[in-house]
């Protein structure tokens, strides 16, 4: 029988008495006086039994939030403890989340999560998980400490969070934050979770609108400043072509660089950043990817100081589409650019969310120095999940150039899981004629959905974007387009005697026109079936038909193809599957097979994943794209193979290579990262970045093997007063 869900009653976190032994073990005599918070079955028969004893609570003394729980199994053999890098977040593991939304805005959250190895990985949901692919981020650290314990009848934990890494708000001497947790049991694919949640909705264990209101009284901590400075060495080689041109040679040049990061909490709803000569030498490689569509890529931001209270920046148009995309700052094609410096305010007061950053960056190349500013503001109304908001940003260069852009959005809860989002900007710069009364400078988006992963739910969006529509510090798919989006499903949850989960149908249907000549570009529907196993596999199947006006040429993967002007009508069916990661060797697999414009394509994915041991993680991905335009005797293959390796010594050291050979550029880039973490703040990081020509003799002169390597250590320490 599936448990109530009727409305959780405020919870009041009960104080610490005494000071606690932190050792992993919670069974000192002032955890004995504090009652367990039961857990209940999510998945994957919700309402369950669940198939394992939890012992967990949760108290809090004047410095610290704290978490402790024994975690048992009647055969211990069934525990997963697998993986020890910090940030470690594959489901190949037991774990124990702790979700908090530390101003209750029911929208929000920052999450903590251990598993028996003792790994620390945080991260942040916003929007209230209304997109499970873009509304989460596993990249934003803070300071916390976690201890962990095995023995004979499973594991135990000891967590404690400084009230100085959470941002909350007191009023009357109370503070009241929304509390989820979540234990996850691999071997039985088995979720369960402190309130009772509902399966209804997708992702709903890590969504701030179902977590239970908690409270703590007269906490009010220290106005904590952590001053973190760095400094790098090492060097740098480049191939670079001779004045003659016959030939290349290397140049070696030497780099050091230091600088330094600070936070204050100026309250405990507000925190004040600053950076000085930002440097990002520790941030992982992006995945290389061949772009076979109309729109561009959208990679994510993996850089810390981008990530805290991210949430507050956020003005989204939908599928990575956004007014303030980060990656605009310190980045130019991929290459990074000096930032001089900045600062940025985040937090809330009372009803509002205030976000404030002003970045200065270095000229490079043909680009002038720049500045980038953004502010961002939005309050509650009305309901928990309901908002206006306003967002300002400017791009401006030191030859005199500027980029300016304004929003003004708001979202309703309507009734139930109804919620209506409204979107509008424009933007500004030189060089163009400038009227705010005036739709080409212009972006739209009004979205009306019911949010549900049982029974029917739909996705409605229309979407303008106006030819001159250009926001300096955004991203943007597509330019230049209007059109409609419609996405409908139907999902169920069979029940305990089915194999499956959940499973859903659901079609998609969008149309884009161009806004400019108001001519049809794009039609496209797609039918999907989607699975969840209770065994932990999932996968879809997917029959796809797109109709494409080509106005103008049309150029695929690294220009090795071409599609003419024209109209295109072709299907494709796909495919993909995904084992249960529980278990040491899983896999991803993707494929795809059918028409495309006036020719066909194949593509397929994988990426098997081997886990040995709990230190070593090895995983492989594989992209294939055969793509034939037989009528105009024009084809190509792209092949992309990629080894990632993981060596975790010990929670404290890891080591990470990354390794990709893409045919496209005929290039192998390599990534080598060595990191010593002994505490949060304080980091020793070894890393090797080079690329390879795969094959020097496809230009003329020769090109060298070695396109060019750089060797880096960087140190970084945390003071805090």
């Amino acid at each position: 029988m599936a448990p109530s869900l009727q409305a959780q009653k405020n919870y009041h976190v009960p104080r610490l008495p005494v000071e606690l032994n932190f050792d992993g073990i919670p069974d000192e005599a002032a955890w004995q006086i504090i009652d367990e918070l039961p857990l209940h079955v999510l998945a994957p028969v919700f309402g369950a039994e669940p198939s394992e004893k939890t012992s967990l609570k949760i108290a809090y003394d004047d410095i610290y939030l704290y978490v402790g729980g024994f975690f048992y199994y009647d055969d211990p053999g069934d525990m997963r403890a697998v993986g020890k890098k910090r940030d470690y977040d594959m489901p190949t593991t037991d774990w124990l989340g702790v979700i908090l939304d530390t101003y209750f805005d029911r929208e929000n959250t920052v999450m903590f999560w251990t598993n028996p190895n003792g790994v620390r990985s945080e991260g942040t949901t916003k929007n209230d998980m209304a997109d499970p692919i873009n509304d989460y981020n596993f990249s934003w650290n803070t300071f916390w400490d976690v201890a962990t314990s095995i023995n004979d009848s499973g594991w135990s934990t000891e967590m404690r969070i400084p009230f100085s890494s959470l941002r909350f708000q007191t009023k009357e001497n109370e503070t009241v934050m929304g509390l989820t947790f979540v234990r996850y049991i691999p071997t039985a694919g088995e979720w369960l979770t402190f309130p009772v949640i509902s399966p209804e909705i997708a992702f709903s264990h890590m969504k701030a609108s179902q977590t239970a209101p908690v409270i703590l009284e007269g906490i009010r901590p220290k106005k904590t400043v952590y001053i973190t400075p760095y400094v790098t060495g090492g060097m740098g080689q480049t191939n670079d072509l001779n004045e003659g041109g016959t030939g290349y040679k290397m140049s070696t040049k030497a780099k050091f660089d230091a600088g330094l990061d600070l936070k204050y909490s100026l309250t405990s709803n507000l925190t004040l950043d600053l950076t000085v000569n930002t440097d990002f030498a520790q941030v992982e490689a992006d995945d290389q990817k061949i772009n076979l569509t109309r729109f561009s890529l959208w990679f994510p931001e993996k850089r810390v100081f981008f990530l805290e209270k991210s949430d507050v920046f956020d003005f989204s148009f939908l599928g990575g589409n956004n007014l303030f995309y980060s990656r605009r700052i310190g980045l130019s094609e991929g290459h990074p650019v000096r930032i001089y410096g900045g600062a940025r305010l985040t937090g809330r007061v009372n009803k509002w969310d205030l976000g404030i950053m002003d970045m200065q960056t270095a000229a490079f190349e043909e680009k002038p120095g720049e500045n980038f500013g953004v502010i961002r503001a939005k309050r509650s109304i009305l309901n928990t999940n309901s908002y206006l908001g306003t967002m300002v940003t400017s791009r401006l260069g030191t030859d005199g150039s500027y980029n300016m852009a304004y929003g003004l959005d708001g979202q309703l809860k309507v009734i139930g899981d109804e919620y209506l989002t409204v979107r509008w900007a424009q933007s500004f710069e030189n060089d163009s004629v400038n009227r705010i009364f005036d739709w080409s400078p212009s972006r739209l988006m009004l979205n009306w959905a019911r949010r549900r992963q049982q029974g029917f739910a739909y996705d409605l969006v229309y979407t303008w974007s106006g030819d001159q529509f250009n926001p300096g510090i955004g991203f943007e798919l597509k330019d230049n387009y209007h059109g409609w989006r419609t996405i409908t499903q139907y999902g169920w949850l069979p029940g305990e005697e089915a194999s499956l989960r959940y499973h859903k149908i659901m079609l998609t249907a969008y149309t884009f026109w161009n806004t400019a000549t108001r001519l049809r570009e794009t039609v496209n529907g797609m039918m999907t079936w989607s699975f969840e196993g209770k065994s932990g596999n999932s996968g879809n199947a997917n029959i796809n038909w797109f109709l494409e006006d080509i106005r103008d040429t049309l150029t695929l993967g690294n220009d090795q193809a071409s599609v003419l002007p024209g109209r295109y009508s072709f299907a494709y069916i796909s495919a993909a599957y995904n084992t249960n990661y529980a278990h040491a060797l899983s896999a991803s697999l993707t494929a795809e097979a059918g028409r495309f414009y006036d020719g066909t394509k194949i593509s397929l994915y994988a990426a098997p994943t081997i886990n040995i041991g709990t230190d070593i993680d090895l995983g492989l991905t594989y992209y294939f794209d055969f793509v034939n335009f037989p009528g105009r005797n024009s084809r190509f293959v792209n092949h992309i193979a990629g080894l990632k390796g993981l060596w975790t010594f010990t929670t404290k050291t890891s080591l990470i290579a990354f390794i990709q050979y893409n045919t496209a550029i005929d290039r192998v880039v390599s990534n080598l990262r060595f990191r010593y973490n002994p505490r949060e703040g304080n980091d020793f990081y070894l890393v090797w970045d080079e690329g390879l020509n795969s094959d020097p003799t496809r230009e003329i002169p020769r090109l060298p093997l070695t396109s060019g390597r750089t060797i880096l250590l960087k140190y970084t320490y945390t003071f805090r007063f």
